[in-house]
């Protein structure tokens, strides 16, 4: 993936914001062979780290055992531009939009059950802060959970943001876009094109 400054050119409040509110978001690790994997994992994102969990026969938290270095990925998928959007005849300009944002990290693996049990506490105040009973080490109920699984901070060293939405087209054939978009009318489309009019309203304010 090429990462323009165009498409890396976001607020850091707002990038942030776009983390935070992602559900689910993908672990990259490598083992000892070069083989990398993949998992799609709830994570909670404080900034220059980032903690999720593992169950512990999981492959990736094998692959942290020899390689700590990993990536962690969010995106949001906005679907695809049809080339006569912009061009009517060059198929060349079909393309699609999306926002991601990679963190490179490396990661450390704790098997601690108090770690483990602050850790599911910020998870659960993320994802369902009501409704459940808070988990600790000396409730029976966590237990045996607690004994089956790691706990991953990932320690960000670098990230890498793309948010291809249409910044090296011109103002006139973004709005023509996004009217295509609302008209089109996919279910990703109204989303797409709230993202494309973020790119020119934040021009317009420059």
């Amino acid at each position: 993936m090429i990462f323009y400054d165009y498409y890396a050119d976001v607020p850091e409040d707002t990038l942030r914001d776009f983390v935070s509110k992602q559900e689910l978001g993908h672990f990259i690790t490598v083992n000892a062979d070069g083989q990398p994997h993949i998992g799609l994992y709830p994570f909670v994102f404080l900034g220059e780290t980032i903690e999720l969990h593992l169950q512990r026969a999981d492959e990736q938290l094998k692959d942290l055992l020899t390689n700590r270095k990993c990536a962690f990925e969010v995106d949001e998928m906005h679907g695809a531009i049809p080339s006569n959007w912009i061009h009517p005849t060059n198929a060349m300009f079909a393309t699609a939009y999306h926002r991601t944002v990679i963190f490179e990290c490396e990661a450390t693996v704790s098997e601690d059950a108090e770690v483990l049990a602050a850790q599911q506490r910020r998870l659960m105040a993320h994802y369902q802060p009501e409704g459940h009973t808070p988990v600790a080490t000396e409730h029976a109920m966590y237990r045996g959970v607690l004994n089956q699984i790691s706990a991953v901070t990932l320690q960000v060293h670098a990230r890498k943001v793309k948010w291809k939405l249409g910044q090296n087209r011109t103002r006139v054939q973004r709005a023509h876009i996004i009217a295509e978009l609302r008209k089109r009318g996919r279910p990703t489309d109204a989303g797409a094109a709230e993202a494309l009019q973020w790119t020119l309203d934040r021009e317009a304010t420059r």
